[in-house]
């Protein structure tokens, strides 16, 4: 599906956002290495825990734990395969793939299509047979929203 609105977002928070990621997931990364560390050394036995009575070895706990894991990626894998199957077997939306067809589909000229594109707020009314009947570009730095 090609979305008919795109926003650009600036370099620098592209940048930024990848740099929070990265952080979280190093961040991540290195408490798990580090727990899972400390417990196959001993080091820390917050992971045991009894069952039934009978406590249960560290090692066996961390396998528990991958198990649970695999079971949550097999599940998860078998029903994104379950999705693309099913919406492949859907018909196909005949997708504007550039401009000119973008602007036939609804019925727009090439210069109301790219008007619409270069406002930063746009109210967009729409006719009873799906076509866009007029809209309204704002000037986003002289609205102020109100809670």
């Amino acid at each position: 599906m090609t979305p008919i609105i795109r926003t650009h977002r600036s370099r620098a928070l592209v940048i930024i956002d990848a740099l929070i990621t990265a952080l979280g997931w190093l961040a991540f990364s290195y408490l798990a290495t580090a727990g899972v560390i400390a417990v196959m050394t001993g080091l820390d036995h917050s992971f045991e825990f009894s069952l039934m009575g009978s406590e249960v070895p560290v090692t066996h706990a961390l396998l528990l734990y991958v198990t649970i894991a695999a079971l949550n990626a097999l599940i998860l894998i078998l029903w994104g395969t379950y999705r693309r199957r099913s919406t492949r077997t859907a018909p196909q939306s005949n997708a504007a793939s550039d401009d000119a067809s973008l602007a036939e589909r609804f019925a727009l000229s090439g210069a109301q299509l790219q008007d619409i594109r270069l406002s930063r707020l746009l109210v967009i009314h729409h006719a009873d047979n799906g076509e866009i009947s007029r809209w309204e570009g704002y000037d986003a730095s002289n609205i102020r929203l109100t809670a």
